[in-house]
């Protein structure tokens, strides 16, 4: 993504994707953060799954389509929403608008996330900054979470979401 500036991203988030597992995004400047990053997101996905199955996320139960057309449908158990989307090449920036007359997603209005590549995975996440924030203050003051806080000042963005699979 970083060598095509997102166009790669672009075109290949275009299809049905099938729910497999929650996605984990954190990133920084810094190269050995980022290495430390990946080991660490697979142990942080694996936590969030009970968590998922309990609000019906499971594979096999949730999908997501993404249309050339800028229209996207995604599906939750029975359930199925759809609305219109726009994807910034440059930022990853995935921009969500549900559709009004689903009245429990449309009341959501626009959602903002972010689209990334994982080999052949599509990761659809949104941005936990606060989040962050939060468990680092804590952290700071709570001892148990002394080196959970020093894992994650490395980091300048958390990102919670879903992966998918075609």
């Amino acid at each position: 993504d970083k060598v095509t500036g997102g166009k790669l991203t672009a075109k290949a988030i275009i299809g049905e994707w099938n729910y497999s597992s929650p996605a984990v995004k954190l990133s920084s400047d810094d190269e050995l953060s980022e290495l430390a990053a990946a080991a660490a997101t697979s142990t942080i996905q694996a936590k969030m799954v009970p968590y998922y199955e309990k609000v019906g996320i499971k594979a096999g139960m949730c999908k997501f389509v993404i249309n050339e057309d800028g229209t996207f449908t995604s599906t939750f158990g029975s359930k199925t929403y759809s609305g219109t989307y726009t994807f910034d090449a440059k930022t990853n920036g995935l921009t969500l608008k549900y559709g009004s007359d689903y009245m429990d997603m449309g009341k959501m209005g626009t959602v903002p996330a972010f689209a990334y590549l994982n080999g052949d995975k599509l990761q659809i996440v949104f941005s936990m900054d606060k989040l962050l924030t939060v468990i680092t203050t804590l952290g700071s003051n709570v001892s148990s979470l002394a080196s959970v806080t020093q894992l994650l000042q490395n980091y300048k963005e958390l990102k919670i979401g879903f992966e998918f699979s075609k």
